[in-house]
């Protein structure tokens, strides 16, 4: 059943049917969600481990699979949710979009930007809609900083700041043999924990043409990094840095965008907005006063930001409404790219030990991860 007929059978009944491949703790999640949103069903479940899908099917009342290939011949659904670990995210993302299916994958798309771009390819060749599971995008408090920082109230962005406290223990880690392993996740923090701190970041900061990283194991027994952190420089002249761990516990979770017009922080859930009256590039030059103290005049602008709570079914409900009414997708695929593209810029920066331009070299990329992998002794 490919991508019109899938459509057509959606206009028809006015319901997508969804499935979940891999019903772990997060698709389990995925599960709930989809029940809670008016237009969508679930209607299937699929993992590897064959009992696991029977059991979650069992409690759900719905059909079970041990194969996402069998879960496409079935033509049981007409999009799928896929919360397996993100390795394993382009294969039954591919597949399913060769088969007309929509996609939502769980973040990051990938663990490598090349892999996740034969995603976004495959769902361009299909046309096939596809999403990537970033809920903080719709926070209100995002929803408005993202507002105002497309708005240009901030003037020529000058320099950005993203401070990711993200604790772990050791024994989240022991929790799993895939956990922080190079062959089981690819990655550490900037894979695992951080994503979605850091798209919000790109969100409102734009992408970095180039970035000096370092990446450390400081404090776990695991194969790959607990702690990263960037300096970065933009097309415009901009600068930024940022830092994430999994060693710091909250709180501390920080965003910053510093322009000629203003200053956009971000800081615990909590947005201020910080206007500069004359605009700081303004006053340097039209200032006569010789004292260390003067400035442009600090406002602070009063934002109203709606109170209520956002999950992951907010990304299944606006997949659905993209499907029954044409909705725009709020966190679409493609757009995935930036934060991972990020995070393997910094990793390969700290391999080759010098900055690194964006966008990287996707064959040396793979390259360093594959040897990476050879040698690596966890799962």
């Amino acid at each position: 059943m490919k991508a019109p007929r899938i459509q057509a059978s959606i206009r028809k009944t006015g319901v997508v049917r969804f499935g979940v491949v891999g019903v772990g703790f997060m698709g389990l999640n995925h599960c709930n969600g989809i029940r809670s949103v008016a237009g969508a069903r679930l209607s299937a479940v699929c993992d590897g481990d064959a009992a696991r899908a029977g059991r979650v099917a069992a409690k759900f009342k719905v059909a079970p699979f041990a194969s996402h290939k069998d879960l496409i011949r079935s033509g049981a659904c007409d999009a799928v949710c896929i919360a397996t670990p993100h390795p394993l995210h382009p294969g039954p993302a591919v597949d399913c979009m060769n088969a007309g299916l929509h996609v939502i994958t769980e973040k990051p798309l990938s663990e490598c930007v090349s892999t996740a771009e034969r995603m976004i390819r495959a769902a361009e060749k299909n046309r096939v809609a596809f999403a990537v599971m970033f809920q903080r995008r719709f926070e209100p408090a995002m929803l408005k900083a993202v507002e105002i920082a497309r708005s240009g109230a901030l003037g020529r962005i000058r320099r950005t700041l993203m401070v990711a406290p993200e604790y772990r223990s050791q024994a989240y880690y022991d929790s799993g043999k895939w956990r922080a392993t190079w062959k089981g996740e690819g990655g550490g923090v900037m894979i695992n924990q951080a994503p979605h701190v850091m798209d919000l970041f790109i969100l409102l900061g734009g992408m970095p043409c180039e970035v000096y990283g370092r990446t450390e194991t400081r404090m776990h027994k695991i194969e790959v990094e607990d702690l990263a952190e960037a300096m970065l420089k933009y097309p415009g002249g901009g600068t930024g840095y940022f830092h994430c761990s999994t060693c710091e516990p909250a709180p501390g979770q920080m965003i910053e965008i510093f322009g000629d017009k203003g200053k956009l922080v971000f800081r615990d859930g909590a947005l201020k907005l910080f206007r500069y009256d004359p605009p700081v590039n303004v006053h340097n030059r039209i200032n006569r006063e010789p004292g260390t103290l003067a400035a442009p005049r600090l406002i602070e602008q009063k934002i109203r930001v709606e109170q209520r709570e956002t999950d992951h079914a907010q990304v299944i409900e606006n997949m659905t409404l993209h499907l029954l009414k044409g909705v725009p997708l709020l966190s679409a695929g493609a757009t995935g790219l930036a934060s991972l593209e990020l995070a393997n810029a910094v990793t390969l920066s700290s391999h080759l030990g010098r900055p690194v331009k964006i966008p990287i070299s996707r064959r040396m990329y793979d390259r360093f991860l594959a040897d990476r992998r050879k040698t690596a002794s966890g799962a």
